[in-house]
C-alpha cells in the first residue's frame, strides 16, 4: 500500500486526519442532538446545527458492504491490485469506507467483526483501513450490566 490517492484536506477534515496521524480515531459529535457524523461537515446531517465538536472513538465496528477491485480507475493504482474496500458501520453509528487488510474475501460475512487500523503512507499521511478483529471478539455480544438490590 505505497501509492495513495491523496485526500482533500479541508478546514472541516483536518481534525480528522490529524488524529489519523496520532493514530486515533476521532469522529464529529454534534453538540445539540449528541450525533456522530461521518464526512466531517460544517453542520450535523440529524438536526442541522452548526459546529460540534472532536470526540476520540472506538476503533471497532461491523462489516456492512464490500466490493473486491480488480480493475484500478488511477493508473497509480496498478500495483495494489486486487484489494478489498468495505464499508464498515462504527461502534460509534457512522458508516465509513476504506481498505480491508489481511482478510481472505471469501471469508468475509455481513457483520462481521472488524477493528480499525492506521497505516502511515509517509510523514504526512496517514490512512484508516480495517482488518478483522480478534477471534475471540468476533461475535462478542454487547456487554451489559447487571445490579441485584439486597432486601433492606
Amino acid at each position: 500500500m505505497k501509492k495513495f490517492l491523496a485526500p482533500d484536506i479541508t478546514a472541516d477534515s483536518a481534525p480528522y486526519w490529524q488524529a489519523l496521524k496520532r493514530h486515533v480515531l476521532q469522529l464529529q459529535q454534534c453538540a445539540a442532538c449528541a450525533g456522530f457524523r461521518f464526512p466531517p461537515l460544517p453542520s450535523c446531517p440529524k438536526c442541522g446545527a452548526l459546529g460540534g465538536q472532536w470526540v476520540e472513538t472506538s476503533l471497532h465496528g461491523r462489516l456492512c458492504s464490500w466490493t473486491e477491485i480488480f480493475h484500478p480507475l488511477d493508473p497509480r493504482l496498478k500495483d495494489e491490485v486486487p484489494f478489498v474496500l468495505v464499508l464498515v458501520d462504527l461502534d460509534a453509528g457512522p458508516r465509513v469506507s476504506a481498505r480491508l487488510v489481511g482478510a481472505d474475501p471469501q471469508a468475509l460475512r455481513i457483520g462481521m467483526r472488524v477493528t480499525a487500523r492506521f497505516d502511515d503512507l509517509d510523514d504526512e499521511l496517514t490512512i484508516l483501513n480495517f482488518e478483522p478483529a480478534a477471534a475471540d471478539a468476533l461475535d462478542a455480544p454487547p456487554s451489559t450490566t447487571t445490579t441485584t438490590r439486597r432486601p433492606a
